[in-house]
């Protein structure tokens, strides 16, 4: 007889969430029923419903565990501009990396179309926000001479971003220690193109 173990509110709701995430980093939104999402945490549908109004407080649960966890990777703003663009980049790397359902929620035009509107205003908030963490970094680096300023800040904040979306997508990049000096290279490679031009060559 298939016995289950009834665990304190709190850590079931906790189970839930990495199970939806799990669940969507590995198949997709369209794979999230709530009772292939009972059987990944191993209760009824019943049970899932004890903890969750709706399905759609489940996805609102997701979505505040997403963004909480996205908050903690803004370096300290104190942190050099260079540094701090290059710590938030590890940062994200490694969050991201490890968890593709996260990734998932930010990356995913599916995931604004499938979320709730509340959910998917705080994803849009935590991506603003990191845009213009971004900015200003670049934009008092350039003033500090530490970051290149012939190029404008809003057209240097692309290949940044674009460097943060092709590491967390590269192959391999959970197993951390596989992947760790090959991220450390790009980030310094990317921040010496950041860095002023030393050859005094003027452009045309």
């Amino acid at each position: 007889m298939n016995t289950q173990t009834r665990k304190p509110t709190t850590e079931r709701r906790e189970q839930i969430v990495q199970a939806v995430l799990h669940i969507i980093g590995d198949k997709g939104i369209a794979a999230l029923s709530t009772g292939r999402l009972a059987r990944e945490v191993g209760v009824t549908t019943g049970a899932l419903f004890r903890h969750f109004a709706t399905r759609e407080a489940i996805l609102q649960e997701v979505v505040l565990y997403a963004v909480a966890r996205i908050e903690e990777t803004f370096p300290d703003a104190s942190l050099p501009p260079a540094r701090r663009l290059q710590q938030l980049a590890l940062n994200r790397v490694e969050l991201l990396g490890n968890n593709p359902g996260l990734a998932w929620l930010l990356r995913s035009e599916q995931a604004y179309l499938s979320l709730p509107r509340d959910s998917t205003a705080l994803l849009r908030d935590v991506v603003k926000r990191s845009r213009r963490y971004l900015l200003e970094a670049i934009r008092e680096g350039v003033e500090r001479g530490d970051i290149r300023a012939d190029i404008e800040p809003e057209v240097l904040l692309v290949p940044i971003l674009g460097t943060i979306h092709a590491l967390v997508g590269m192959p391999g990049v959970h197993r951390a220690a596989a992947r760790r000096s090959d991220t450390d290279r790009i980030l310094e490679a990317l921040l010496q193109m950041l860095a002023p031009p030393t050859t005094g060559r003027k452009r045309n």
